[in-house]
């Protein structure tokens, strides 16, 4: 990183904030797509006639719904009659399991856009449960195939960001929880390579920008750990569950970046302090890569998306439209954090050359 590079770098500055602002501001006003919240019971009885409530989220004027069907395993139970009022719609039930046990079943909201031929669907995993009547002994499924022509999932037809369950609107600090992570590792590479340098040549300047880029990485890894313990706090009920190995790995990573600040400032002579702190530097970051990204993955399970066998969020919840926000998300933080990583090492210089200047 050269002298002219780092003396003009407020381009980062200017960059990564034209880039997050444009990443609040879409990110805070888009509004979720429709889908559904919960409903008002837990369970139904078999072959009875049943009415169940379903909360619809962002529900939009011009969406008509026409049906509600269950289903559990392979087998589709249509509603008898469907009602609308709001952001609740009232379906009634008379399902027969025949052959199946009691279990939860999913639930498919079909609606339709006005002036338009094609059907949406509004998707529920194990919205309820169906307990088995003693009477129930003949199957009232419907055969399923008629229904799903014409259909589109409502992520591929309406406009904003996609509407999970258990995330909700939660799902918005993907756009400051992940880019903040992704930030940390690029500049605890960047410092890596520093390290790697001072100790190929000696040159106390790279040590300076190793130690800057360093700084600032464990400053993202803090904050990043704070917005996910808010974020596990409202999907998991927890500020740091124990049991996932993620999250562990990055308590045990932060330890051991925490360590490198006790070592360095336990040491006086600047050389012998930017050779030790150099290999150190070098030796851990593997270690943390590791521990953050690959040891996840082997694990049996764990409540991140992509880890423990878990799918990951690009399959299923990035869609194009939070896409257009995630990518310059990371662009703007990693380019806002490179330039007070540089500040960070322009004012280590000031200092040093005032030492040097008192010295003389």
């Amino acid at each position: 990183m050269n002298e002219r590079f780092l003396k003009k770098s407020n381009w980062l500055l200017i960059l990564g904030a034209i880039l997050v602002v444009y990443t609040l501001i879409g990110g805070l006003l888009i509004p979720l797509k429709t889908g559904i919240a919960g409903t008002n019971k837990f369970k139904i009885n078999s072959a009875n006639i049943d009415s169940v409530g379903f909360e619809l989220y962002n529900p939009v004027s011009d969406i008509n719904i026409s049906e509600v069907y269950l289903s559990k395993e392979g087998q589709l139970w249509k509603s008898e009659e469907t009602n609308k009022d709001g952001k609740w719609v009232q379906a009634t039930f008379n399902v027969s399991l025949g052959n199946q046990k009691s279990g939860y079943a999913d639930a498919f909201v079909r609606g339709s856009y006005r002036h338009k031929d094609s059907f949406v669907w509004m998707f529920l995993a194990n919205a309820i449960w169906i307990e088995k009547s003693q009477n129930d002994t003949i199957s009232t499924a419907i055969a399923n195939t008629e229904y799903l022509s014409n259909t589109h999932i409502i992520d591929d037809v309406q406009s904003g960001f996609p509407n999970r369950i258990v995330l909700n609107e939660s799902i918005r600090n993907l756009l400051y929880h992940v880019p903040m992570w992704f930030s940390m590792m690029f500049l605890l590479a960047v410092s890596m390579f520093y390290s790697i340098r001072y100790l190929r040549f000696g040159n106390l300047s790279d040590d300076w920008i190793s130690m800057s880029f360093l700084h600032v990485g464990i400053l993202n890894g803090i904050l990043g750990c704070i917005t996910g313990s808010i974020w596990a706090r409202v999907t998991w009920q927890s500020w740091w569950p124990s049991d996932d190995p993620k999250l562990n790995g990055v308590a045990i990573g932060m330890f051991m970046y925490f360590a490198y600040l006790l070592l360095r400032s336990s040491i006086k002579d600047d050389y012998q302090k930017a050779r030790i702190t150099s290999v150190y530097n070098v030796l851990i970051f593997p270690i943390f890569m590791a521990l953050i990204a690959i040891m996840p993955k082997l694990a049996d399970n764990s409540l991140h998306p992509g880890t423990g066998g878990s799918v990951g969020f690009n399959k299923y919840d990035l869609d194009n439209t939070l896409r257009m926000f995630f990518y310059p998300a990371i662009l703007g933080w990693i380019s806002i954090f490179s330039f007070i990583a540089i500040l960070r090492y322009r004012i280590e210089r000031l200092n040093q050359h005032q030492l040097d200047l008192e010295n003389e």
